[in-house]
């Protein structure tokens, strides 16, 4: 398991940076449905991969990304008139020691130096504050700008990255919304499901 830990914030379920760590070997997510184990797997996949439902993740750009009490928080402030910063998205990986040599360094939220990682946002971007200054000034702000938003990847090294360039890779396999379309995905499924039988 290259990845030792992960730090969500503002990311659907989990608002207030949300820390889970990971061992090498095989690590199970336990809890109650709607408790987040689904959005820590997206969280994970987006952060390595750019994709998030199958699709480019610049291109899915969406309040619903977010945390909706963040949301309302910064709406809230709008509204009162005095807007607080919009919310970020924020999502680290922590990699094993060695895993990749050239994405360390202290560019991570704990300022901890001599780590490797990857540090992904959607934020909004500063070259849009006119454009959003005279948005607060002449419209009722109802929903999050997401139109000044930005999709970026940046290693500990404070190098910018795309995620087609980051060795490391995830698969997302969501079953629940699955159905089977012919005699080989039943075939694939089966030797799936008796592989993981055999680990356990």
């Amino acid at each position: 398991m290259a990845i030792e830990k992960v730090i969500i914030q503002n990311f659907k379920k989990f608002k207030n940076p949300f820390e889970v760590k990971f061992n090498e070997n095989i690590n199970l997510l336990v809890g109650d449905n709607e408790s987040g184990k689904s959005t820590i797997l997206e969280a994970i996949h987006v952060a390595l991969t750019g994709m998030y439902a199958g699709r480019n993740i610049r291109n899915q750009l969406s309040t619903y990304l977010f945390n909706r009490e963040a949301v309302e928080e910064y709406l809230a402030s709008v509204e009162n008139g005095q807007p607080i910063a919009p919310p970020e998205i924020m999502i680290e990986l922590y990699f094993k020691s060695g895993t990749l040599p050239e994405y360390e360094g202290n560019g991570n939220s704990e300022k901890s130096d001599g780590i490797e990682g990857i540090r992904f946002t959607i934020s909004f971007s500063d070259k849009f504050n006119s454009e959003y200054e005279s948005l607060l000034k002449t419209e009722k702000i109802i929903s999050l700008p997401i139109e000044f938003y930005e999709a970026k990847w940046f290693s500990f090294s404070r190098d910018e990255k795309m995620p087609r360039f980051i060795p490391i890779k995830s698969v997302m396999i969501d079953s629940s919304n699955y159905r089977y379309q012919n005699g080989s995905d039943v075939y694939i499924s089966r030797v799936v499901r008796i592989s993981l039988n055999q680990r356990t």
